[in-house]
Parts: C-alpha cells; structure tokens; sequence
C-alpha cells in the first residue's frame, strides 16, 4: 500500500477569487488548500463529480514541464497521470511504476497512466518552478498563496 501522503517538490501561485459553493455538494466535491504546518485553510475548490484537477510544476532536476493529473473518489485524492518531456530524478522510467495502467511516449511527451490512491498531499511550493493548480474553471499560482508548503486534500469545507 502506497504511503497516505505524498510530499511533492517544486511549485508556483497567483491567488483568484473562490467561486461560491454549490449547495449539493458531495464532500468529495471539494479541493481544500491549507497552510502545512499548522493546517490555517486557505481556500477551497468546488469540482463537479467525475472532474479532474492538475499541478503543474518545472521539474527541479530537468527543467522541464510535468503535469500531474487527479480526481477525487470517494472522498481520497487518486493520481489518474503524469506527464512530463524529460526523464529526471524522482519521474517514472518504465512502465512497471507503483499503480501504472499505461506508459506511452506521444506527441513528444512520457504520458503514465495511473490509478494510485494519494489521500491527502503535502507540496513544496517554490516561485521558480511556476507550481499551478489547475481545476476546470480556474487556475492558481500556488506561489501567490504565500505558504512554502500547502497541504491538499478531498474536503467538505462546511465541517
């Protein structure tokens, strides 16, 4: 079993306004962003069932683009992919990886398919690596949030 949080490296951040919360919501429904340590929420994220949010950051070794891919599921954060153009330390090498479905090189791209229960993340945040939140209406410098580390998880921000 995969650990329950993951620490990623390198990301960046221009705040946006939160969009108001629908009011039938799953809590499986919600992205929550916390300042790590100490857990001060920061913003919240409605995702319509069955959507999928990205981080997007520059790898730290290749200096290249990598998107990770996610949805939420049953209320647990599940990386769907990852990719990225070059390989560097800390990124898949073959198709045997923890959880892989797929391995593909397309487009001049390494696409993993995945399906890898997260839970919870833990993600050093650092200007220089352009680290961004992508959901499907918005996307956020995770840079302009002001925390060196966020912690995100599935959430119901009304508890």
């Amino acid at each position: 079993m995969p650990p329950r949080g993951i620490i990623i490296g390198v990301l960046g951040v221009a705040i946006l306004a939160i969009p108001a919360l629908p009011a039938a919501a799953s809590p499986a429904d919600f992205l929550c962003l916390s300042a790590h340590p100490g857990g001060a929420p920061l913003a919240s994220y409605p995702l319509e069932p069955g959507a999928s949010f990205a981080l997007e950051f520059i790898h730290s070794v290749s200096r290249t683009p990598v998107m990770d891919s996610y949805r939420i599921d049953a209320g647990q954060i599940i990386q769907t992919s990852e990719v990225f153009l070059a390989h560097g330390a800390g990124l898949p090498s073959m198709s045997d990886e923890l959880d892989a479905t797929g391995w593909r090189h397309e487009d001049g791209k390494f696409i993993l398919d995945l399906d890898r229960p997260i839970g919870e993340m833990i993600v050093r945040v650092q200007p220089a690596y352009n680290n961004t939140l992508h959901t499907p209406v918005q996307s956020i410098a995770l840079a302009s949030l002001g925390h060196s580390a966020l912690r995100i998880a599935a959430c119901n921000p009304s508890e």
